[in-house]
């Protein structure tokens, strides 16, 4: 299991800091996001609350650990969770004074939601399966976060270009979706790890290509260390449309770009030494007895739960149970009642999956039909895991500032729609549906069979939700195939779209429905399209510009910046607006010489971040200024006195008010000229003629 690394521990006083500076006025909103974003906590759309993403490294929880994720979230929040798909656990409706409560509380259950957003490493994940799966090559669950512990001590990685997904999957079935990865590992037959890079879903998406093969789990570590070097050196930070790994492997070249990774592995094997931890797992104990033969006879919901929520582990004697979390909303009663199920036997475990689903590790296979019997107290919708009824789904326009259209909404009537069609058991076991609110592919819509991404038309003068229709996605490492546009449809008609669309699909058990989806499945689609592209006037049917789980028309208003890239640079934007700011306000107010004070800080602070300055005080940030700016011929050597011309102010002697103020508004303009000559990769050119 992941241990919570004492550097994660030891900064968590930091960020109660600064919240409380935040909070006191003291820090503006633009700087503190660039703080409490890579700390895992997201304005929700309309500002007012924040989301906390909690990591959960391979997916692995603890009984104790659930049990203190649902006692977060109701002491902490209003008890709403969701379950990702990178396997994390995110909090909602967190009010920001809230926020470092929770950082605290599971600090003490290994859990922390650091590195959770903003342009980090985030959530490692692995098979979901992985430790108990009989097919796996390699445990990869135990890489996976050996691995995050030793990224999350670095501080490189808290202020990447952009983020930097990982993900490990324990053989060739691919099961944890590495091409879709920025590195992805894949466990072969003869333990060491093939390696991808590039792949990434958004807008623009990606699949990963072979970068190594043969790499031994002692070289992982240094993998990752290699590209993350190279994304950090060549990576684009100020082009936030392209400066995602893959796009930096697009503009260097893939045999460029290899070349490169080959020479910085080497440097990095040379420059350190990384060793992950691997914890030794107790094996389970012997497991005796089998469920009796005519245990749950005659109950349909039982003879449901046995083929579509369990599976035998290659542990003998001990079988896995995956309960399906619809679209990943629970709550947080549910979430500690479920963790009460370890009560039945002390080896359980909790595992989250990529399709948002909860499994329970471990479990006697005599002792499941108790496990089945405590769910059908608890849950009312948990069967049918993995299968057309097990839909994916974003949050959305619910909560989500990028969020077009209410997919988290849609979802629920699209399985009162197919539940109505009762499709075959192929077809049931065989489909993939995934839902997103935009582009930006948080519910994977690019891997699914069949999937949607929002998005909104006009129509006569008024803004209606729409979905693209995409089709065809399948996750196979470096061969994975790419969902392809089928269409465009209003939101409205999806659930009969995909109704119609799984009646007209095949019954013959021989044809492979993803073959079917790809080739004669996209036709029928494409008919299905033209079918349901009509949309009445307003006067005849209102609810096609109303979006599903809404009551008034639809608009986008509450879209706005998300907040997935916050860092560096918001913090060095904020800092120079504030300094723009304090110098109107010391203009209109007589050259007022505490805004004049307040400019000079803010200019003389802006851009020390990038060179890793964290000042103790306020003639610090100036010393530190002069040095790593004046000195080095960046800034105007003008601005060398700029210490004693800020204390001068505050002993209240020193040049006339207006002249103090025309020499703050040139630092502030040299600030900003510094600022604009700004690379990529934060590094500043010498002035012309700064030297003689």
């Amino acid at each position: 299991m992941f241990n919570l690394p004492q550097k994660v521990i030891q900064d968590i006083p930091k960020y109660r800091e600064n919240l409380e500076k935040f909070l006191s006025g003291e820090m503006k909103e633009a700087f503190f996001r660039g703080i409490r974003v890579p700390w895992g906590n997201y304005s929700q759309r309309g500002g007012m609350f924040l989301m906390s993403r909690l990591r959960v490294p391979a997916g692995l929880l603890a009984p104790s650990q659930l049990r203190a994720i649902g006692e977060a979230a109701e002491k902490f929040a209003d008890s709403k969770l969701h379950l990702t798909t990178r396997q994390d656990v995110q909090i909602h409706n967190v009010s920001y004074e809230n926020s470092a409560k929770i950082i605290e509380y599971l600090a003490n259950f290994n859990i922390s939601p650091r590195g959770g957003g903003g342009n980090t490493v985030r959530n490692v994940t692995s098979c979901y399966l992985s430790g108990i799966c009989p097919h796996e090559n390699v445990e990869v669950h135990k890489t996976a976060c050996g691995l995050t512990e030793y990224l999350l001590c670095i501080d490189d990685t808290y202020g990447l270009p952009r983020k930097l997904k990982i993900a490990f999957s324990g053989c060739e079935k691919d099961c944890d979706f590495t091409g879709i990865n920025d590195i992805g590992f894949v466990a072969m037959k003869d333990g060491t790890f093939k390696v991808l890079c590039g792949g990434g879903m958004g807008a623009k998406c990606s699949v990963g290509r072979v970068l190594q093969e043969g790499v031994s789990r002692g070289d992982v570590g240094y993998v990752v260390r290699a590209v993350m070097n190279l994304f950090n050196k060549y990576g684009d930070r100020k082009n936030r449309n392209r400066n995602r790994l893959r796009f930096l492997i697009q503009d260097t070249g893939w045999e460029r770009f290899v070349e490169l990774y080959r020479q910085e592995l080497k440097r990095t094997k040379d420059a350190e030494y990384i060793v992950l931890r691997e914890e030794d797992e107790a094996g389970l104990p012997p497991a005796d007895g089998q469920p009796s033969a005519d245990i749950g006879q005659g109950d349909a919901g039982w003879d449901a739960f046995v083929q579509y929520n369990t599976g035998r582990q290659k542990q003998q004697g001990y079988h896995y149970v995956q309960i399906r979390i619809p679209f990943g909303e629970i709550d947080a009663r549910t979430l500690t009642g479920l963790a009460e199920i370890a009560e039945i036997s002390p080896a359980i475990n909790f595992r989250t999956s990529r399709r948002q689903n909860l499994i329970i590790s471990n479990v006697p296979s005599s002792m499941v039909y108790p496990v089945y019997k405590k769910l059908q107290g608890m849950l009312k919708d948990y069967l049918y895991p993995e299968t057309l009824l097990d839909i994916v789904s974003c949050k959305a326009s619910t909560t989500c500032n990028l969020g077009i259209c209410n997919a988290i909404g849609m979802a629920p009537e699209i399985v009162k729609k197919l539940r109505k069609v009762q499709p075959g058991i192929d077809k049931l076991k065989d489909i993939r549906i995934n839902v997103n609110g935009c582009l930006n592919a948080c519910g994977h819509h690019p891997v699914g069979d069949v999937s949607f991404s929002g998005m909104a038309r006009k129509v006569q003068g008024r803004t209606v939700p729409f979905y693209r229709v995409h089709m065809g996605g399948r996750p196979d490492a470096e061969n994975t195939k790419l969902a392809q546009e089928a269409g465009v449809v209003p939101a409205r008609a999806v659930p009969g779209l995909i109704s119609d669309f799984v009646s007209s699909m095949p019954e013959n058990t021989s044809v492979d429905v993803q073959a079917w989806i790809s080739d004669g499945g996209r036709a029928v689609m494409e008919g299905l399209v033209r079918k349901y592209s009509y949309i009445p006037r307003y006067e005849e049917d209102r609810s096609y510009y109303v979006d599903f789980g809404r009551t008034d028309d639809f608009s986008l208003e509450g879209l706005s910046q998300g907040e997935c890239g916050a860092g560096v640079i918001d913090m060095i934007e904020s800092d120079i607006e504030s300094a723009g700011a304090s110098l109107t306000m010391a203009k209109e107010n007589g050259f007022n010489p505490g805004e004049i004070k307040k400019a000079m800080l803010y200019s003389a602070g802006a851009l020390l971040i990038v060179k890793g300055v964290d000042p103790k005080n306020e003639t610090d940030t100036f010393v530190s200024f002069v040095k790593r700016f004046v000195d080095t011929g960046v800034c105007d050597p003008e601005f060398r006195s700029i210490t004693g011309v800020y204390n001068a102010i505050v002993s209240g002697g020193g040049h006339g008010k207006e002249e103090t103020w025309d020499y703050a508004n040139r630092f502030y303009n040299e600030v900003k000229r510094i600022y604009s000559t700004m690379d990529s990769n934060f590094n500043f050119p010498v002035k012309e003629g700064a030297f003689p």
